[in-house]
């Protein structure tokens, strides 16, 4: 994913451009799903309060039903915008020639982190009622417990994914050598490495022996 075109490669700020759409539009998708997760979330755990905050809910399904919505929503989101971004690449490079991989690689994962962020404090700001009364509550009062996140590794969801499936898509066109906005001549030359050899015979004039 080097941006190297040599003279076919424009400079200019077109790269910081795209990067930072990439980037704004990651971070604006993860606060529109805020909501979404605190609408698929299932009905609310119940708890015990323990007072100065902390509860008791124990093994409640519900508990661990809202933070696997939010993977599975994270996770979606990954999917869906690692595609969107390698696709957009392709008639933004061919229009003016600059490979832009790297560059959208590096701002999609940053924008994954900032949306999968967004996604989780608006979550839970849209439980705000349900996190005060839990603060206000008694030792041993029974209490609803709001969306939050136990284990923190989950907010890493979106970005793994995000970045797997880029590198999916950046292999396949590896494959089939249709790299976005690498030129043509470096897509000529690396099809000619593997062209049969059309030069004379290494072993002079004459048909081959070792051809059969």
């Amino acid at each position: 994913m080097d941006d190297r075109n040599g003279a076919d490669a424009p400079r200019g700020p077109r790269p910081l451009i795209v990067g930072a759409w990439v980037f704004g539009a990651l971070a604006a998708a993860g606060a529109l799903l805020g909501p979404v997760w605190w609408l698929l979330a299932p009905d609310r755990a119940e708890g015990t309060a323990l007072g100065e905050g902390e509860v008791f809910t124990g093994t409640s399904e519900a508990l661990f039903a809202g933070e696997g919505t939010f993977v599975l929503v994270t996770a979606l989101a990954g999917l869906l915008s690692g595609y969107a971004v390698y696709m957009v690449q392709f008639p933004l490079a061919r229009r003016r020639p600059r490979d832009l991989r790297l560059w959208c690689l590096l701002a999609g994962f940053l924008g994954s982190a900032a949306g999968t962020l967004l996604t989780w404090r608006i979550g839970m700001l849209l439980d705000t009622p349900l996190h005060t009364a839990l603060a206000r509550a008694q030792a041993g009062d029974e209490v609803a417990v709001g969306l939050h996140l136990d284990a923190t590794a989950f907010l890493v969801a979106w970005p793994f994914v995000f970045v797997l499936q880029y590198a999916l898509l950046d292999l396949i066109s590896m494959v089939r050598r249709d790299l976005p906005g690498v030129p043509r001549r470096a897509r000529a030359a690396a099809a000619s490495s593997d062209a049969p050899w059309s030069g004379p015979s290494p072993v002079g004039e004459g048909p081959d022996p070792l051809a059969r």
